[in-house]
């Protein structure tokens, strides 16, 4: 009995325990699977890759990829996030027919990730170098392995690889969370341990004097485009150069250094010539003699250039991370502590990018041990062999075109021909080969190597559930955007009822208001003009234009069409040409009484003359210290002669010479405005200077040139061209006679000759006559810019008459904002129109720059607006003119973004640059259409009383609120289709479909940030429209970093710049503070409405 009654206490025990255990694993799983931890997990990983492209940036790709892309912690929080999606699967039964397209969505993301975990742990990827006329089979992997062998006595025993990711020490998460290499090693019984003491990035030494210290010869080694700095210790050797450099210990064929009665001696492998720099004195060393050394003197051995500019001294050497652009080819450095069963000691080991050989040997208790740190080489079961690398550049120009490697495949005795080149690879055997890089000499040819067939193809397949889901997604029945899409025809059906309601106890008096608009339209587009009669500048403006040749305005716009070879290569007409200088050089598009095409004629015939005249821009960030130095005028202009004195020696010299050499040693961010308008003044001599030597004026085509240059009367080395004279020097002759007596028929038919000679000798690469008229009526009807201030005007226009709209609705102003709006629409289609035509002239798709993304952001913008707006909410078209007016007036306002066509660099001479840029572009409209109705949502909740807000809090905020979560979801389906499609635009040309490059990761940052706030409807304490309108406001900070931040302050495959720390703009703090108090203000406002 009293065993039974135990084994009662004991099973009740096991159940109490066993519904404690089920309750607690329910309750992990719940709050596994809640929509908190989903936001709270986002916001982690979110936050982890923002502050991982800072890191990159900062202190290089490996650096972020080992501490945070992958880092294990890093892998957990992803693992997270795919047990999150497969809970919610079921927490929100997706397999229900009504949800497929979400349940194929959030598939497509765990295929993803399994996809990606593939190719972390599985797959490989590297380089082939192969010169011309070689073969290869193999490859140099971009990972870098410890490597280590260890002998004794004739034992000897080769340890497994070990793949490591070293990381700098210096960022604050390598001090939170340590990442240090460590590993042991049993040879035979007696333990060896290696561990990782620093890791140095382009590991440069500097000397600290020491008396205590040990003796350091110092020397410099140069080369043409770089100098380094070397340290050798006491009894130490270094390749310097392919050379052996030795300091007091004897190696034969080294390069010797020794000291003697305090003399310092010198031993060359063979003679050597040296040059004393102060006296310009020479010598010659004997073949292995130690001679007297001579400091500061330039030594040179065959290609080894060695100074020693300082006697020895002692000291303590201390290693630091040199200049990421300067000394990208610098090793790295890393030291590890290596521990023998007895002693131990720390040895450094060069880190060196595509070298597998780099080793040190050392003795360690007997043992003799041979480590390093570096890539390793694989070999494929075939061998390629490089018959013809080929390079095309653009006319006239280094820029290329277009490169391909000419291989062929030898695999079990056959021979196959292949072509490789940028989008076009070579997939064998599960191996893919993009072209890559190239040999300076253009011998050789880099191709980038690519083994991962199962993560791509599983990586793949997620892709196209993802596209199918979101595609789908938007038009399936039961879906959240089709309920939303429902849900705003029903309110624009109750709003339309509304308002004739309102309408009825109003008494339609619309007539006034109706003659009111008729006026505005009378006097809607006035002056075209009023910079004619302007003069040069300042109070000697007419005095000047007296002086120059008087160009015909008819001529002038004949000049216009003449083509000529811009410094890219690309063929365009002269008015191009004309305004772009002249932008330059004087932020105008005329100059006085002169158009561009007359004024770019008068310079380029007397440049002398122009020298006098005040027309370089001297700008406000160089304040009156600047305008003084300069001798500035009123206006801020001065002229070329002003800015140079002559010297001792006769010779001109530029006023500024000091201050820009000052200012261009600084990095970006330690710039001030007087330094950064000095190197703007500097730019603008430049400019002048081509001007004075023609280069702006490369109309004659070099007869049979290979490379289809165009020359001037001056070549590009500056030497005369006899032929381009002969030519061109009948047009000017004409042109000043013209300009003498007024018969302007002898330069009309020179200029005709030019044209002529152009046909005959550059007909290869002329552009089709209708592009090139078409170019220039584009500069001439400038449409961009007329479309800014016109989108500024019926923008503001329906953002007014739309609030006037809400509190007091009137038949009149209906009509007045359905009438804006149908004008609104012909700027649309003449923006279309520009698009198209930019398209034609270019032969690319208008988005490949700066200045084009820009304009066709703002054209999805309107249409965002205009697609989402149902006959009732004025707000919503205004929405998306305002998103025109905000990135036009970013192109042509202070920041004033190039416009000019640019020829495109190779990777993207691709179908995907239609695809892939246009998809992701657009996306940037639809975000912006948001944000704008997201600053007129909280604007209302600010400037309403209670009556107002309950009248329509439920109808124009309702639908503001819906119109703004369609385009959040359209831009987000964008967004994510484009950047995944980046992803396949990758793969094709340089062999990875992911890389974690900033501008990617910022484009995933923004497809989590926007993903969140469409899911905050989920999440309990986040619902509402006020929490939803704020958090679309902010969530375009993440746009605005995805595209310029990353462009201009972030280095990678699509910056701008090379990631040097620049000045946050003043527009980013002005612009954040006013959301933040928006959103202050107008929570306060909203409590109150809602109390």
């Amino acid at each position: 009995m009293k065993s039974n009654y135990q084994n009662s206490i004991i099973q009740f025990i096991e159940c109490i325990f066993a519904l404690f255990k089920n309750l607690l694993m329910k309750k992990l799983i719940n709050i596994l699977i809640s929509t908190r931890t989903m936001a709270a997990l986002l916001f982690v990983y979110a936050f982890a890759m923002a502050y991982a492209t800072f890191v990159e940036n900062d202190y290089g790709t490996p650096t972020a990829k080992a501490l945070i892309y992958e880092a294990k912690w890093f892998e957990v929080v992803m693992i997270l996030l795919i047990l999150n999606f497969i809970g919610n699967i079921k927490r929100y039964r997706l397999w229900k027919r009504e949800k497929w397209p979400l349940l194929v969505f959030h598939l497509s993301f765990i295929l993803i990730f399994i996809g990606g975990a593939i190719t972390r742990y599985i797959s490989y990827e590297g380089q082939m170098h192969i010169r011309e006329g070689q073969t290869s089979n193999e490859v140099i992997t971009d990972k870098n392995f410890f490597k280590i062998q260890i002998e004794q006595k004739g034992d000897r025993l080769s340890y497994q690889e070990i793949p490591y990711m070293m990381a700098s020490q210096k960022p604050l998460i390598a001090r939170i969370i340590p990442h240090n290499f460590k590993a042991k090693y049993d040879f035979k019984g007696q333990l060896v341990e290696v561990k990782q003491l620093e890791y140095v990035l382009r590991k440069k030494d500097s000397l600290q004097a020491d008396n205590s210290g040990k003796e350091y010869l110092h020397l410099v080694s140069t080369n043409e485009t770089s100098r380094e700095d070397i340290y050798l210790g006491n009894g130490e050797v270094k390749n310097v150069n392919g050379f052996l450099v030795s300091f007091n210990r004897p190696i034969d064929g080294a390069v010797e250094f020794k000291t003697e009665n305090g003399n310092v001696l010198i031993k060359t492998p063979k003679e050597a010539n040296y040059m004393t720099m102060a006296t310009q004195a020479t010598g010659i060393t004997k073949k292995n003699e130690f001679v007297p050394l001579a400091f500061r003197s330039l030594y040179t051995i065959d290609n080894l250039k060695l100074v020693i500019p300082e006697p020895i001294r002692k000291g303590k050497l201390v290693s630091y991370s040199g200049d990421k652009k300067k000394d990208q080819n610098v090793p790295d450095m890393l030291l590890v502590e290596l521990k023998g069963p007895k002693t131990k000691q720390n040895i450094e080991l060069s880190v060196e990018k595509g070298n597998p050989n780099a080793y040190k040997q050392v003795t360690l208790d007997g043992l003799n041990i041979i480590l390093g740190f570096g890539p390793k080489v694989y070999q494929t079961p075939f061998a390629l062999k490089l018959d013809d690398f080929v390079m095309e550049t653009y006319p006239g120009s280094m820029s290329p075109s277009s490169y391909e490697s000419h291989i062929q495949i030898i695999d079990e005795g056959k021979q196959t021909p292949y072509k490789i080149y940028m989008n076009h690879v070579l997939n064998h055997k599960g191996y893919r080969f993009f072209q890559a890089s190239f040999d300076p000499d253009r011998q050789g040819t880099v191709l980038s190597v690519n083994h991962d067939f199962w993560g791509t193809l599983i990586t793949y397949i997620g892709y196209t559930f993802l596209f199918l889901g979101l595609f789908v997604a938007l038009f399936w029945k039961g879906t959240h955007f089709w309920k939303l899409n429902n849900t705003l025809k029903e309110i624009a059906v109750k709003k339309a009822t509304v308002v004739l309601l309102l309408l009825s106890f109003l008494g339609f008096n619309a007539q006034e208001h109706n003659h009111k608009e008729g006026e505005t339209h009378e006097t809607e587009v006035q002056a075209k003009s009023q910079t004619q009669t302007q003069t040069t500048s300042g109070n000697n403006g007419d005095a000047q234009t007296m002086n120059h040749l008087k160009i015909s305005k008819n001529h002038a716009d004949k000049f216009g069409y003449l083509l000529v070879q811009g410094f890219d290569g690309r063929i365009e007409p002269m008015n191009t040409q004309a305004l772009d200088v002249l932008r330059k050089l004087t932020k105008k598009e005329k100059w006085g009484d002169l158009d561009a095409n007359q004024w770019f004629l008068s310079v380029n015939i007397n440049p002398m003359v122009w020298m006098k005249d005040d027309m370089i821009r001297i700008g406000e960030k160089g304040g009156d210290e600047l305008k003084n130095k300069t001798k500035a005028n009123e206006d801020g202009y001065t002229s070329m002669m002003n800015l140079f004195t002559m010297d001792a020696q006769g010779m001109p010299k530029f006023i500024l010479e000091e201050d820009y050499n000052i200012a261009f040693r600084k990095k970006p961010a330690e710039q001030t405005n007087y330094d950064k308008e000095v190197i703007s003044v500097n730019e603008r001599v430049q400019i002048f200077y081509g001007i004075l030597s023609g280069q702006y004026f490369r109309v004659i085509p070099i007869q049979n040139d290979p490379n289809h240059t165009w020359n001037s009367w001056l070549d590009a080395e500056q030497k005369t061209d006899a032929q381009a004279q002969n030519v061109i020097a009948p047009y000017f002759i004409g042109v000043i006679d013209a300009a003498k007596d007024g018969n302007w028929a002898k330069a009309d038919a020179a200029l005709s000759k030019i044209q002529e000679y152009q046909k005959t000798w550059g007909k290869s690469v002329l552009p089709d006559e209708s592009k090139t008229n078409l170019e220039v009526f584009m500069n001439k009807v400038n449409i961009n810019f007329w479309l800014l201030i016109f989108y500024t005007m019926v923008g503001g226009l329906l953002l007014v008459l739309g609030f006037i709209e809400l509190f007091k609705p009137n038949k009149a102003i209906h009509k007045i904002i359905k009438t804006i709006i149908y004008i609104g629409v012909v700027g649309y289609f003449l923006h279309f129109l520009g698009l198209i035509a930019r398209w034609y002239i270019s032969g690319h798709a208008p988005w490949s720059n700066g200045y084009e993304a820009i304009v066709f952001i703002s054209w999805v913008g309107i249409s965002a607006g205009l697609m989402l707006y149902r006959n009732s909410n004025a707000l919503i078209p205004a929405a998306g003119f305002m998103v025109a007016v905000i990135m036009m007036g970013f192109a042509h306002g202070g920041s004033q973004l190039d416009p000019q066509i640019t020829p495109l660099v190779p990777v993207l001479k691709s179908y995907w640059l239609i695809i892939h840029v246009a998809i992701i572009t657009s996306s940037y409209g639809f975000f912006a259409l948001s944000m704008i109705i997201a600053l007129i949502s909280l604007f209302f909740y600010i400037i309403s009383d209670k009556k107002t807000f309950l009248q329509h809090n439920n109808i124009t905020l309702r639908e503001l609120t819906i119109v703004s979560e369609m385009s959040l979801t359209v831009g987000l389906f964008a967004l994510t289709v484009g950047n995944f499609l980046g992803g396949i635009w990758a793969n094709e040309s340089w062999g990875r479909y992911w890389s974690w490059d900033p501008k990617e990761t910022w484009a995933f940052i923004s497809i989590i940030v926007y993903a969140f706030v469409l899911h905050m409807r989920l999440v309990p304490g986040l619902r509402g429209r006020y929490a939803f309108h704020v958090m679309a406001m902010f969530a375009f900070c993440s746009m605005v970093m995805t595209y310029f931040g990353v462009n201009y302050y972030l280095s990678g495959l699509h910056s701008y710049a090379a990631g040097d720390p620049i000045p946050v703009p003043a527009w980013v703090y002005i612009s954040i503070s006013l959301m933040v108090f928006l959103a202050g203000w107008s929570y306060i406002k909203y409590k109150k409405l809602n109390s």
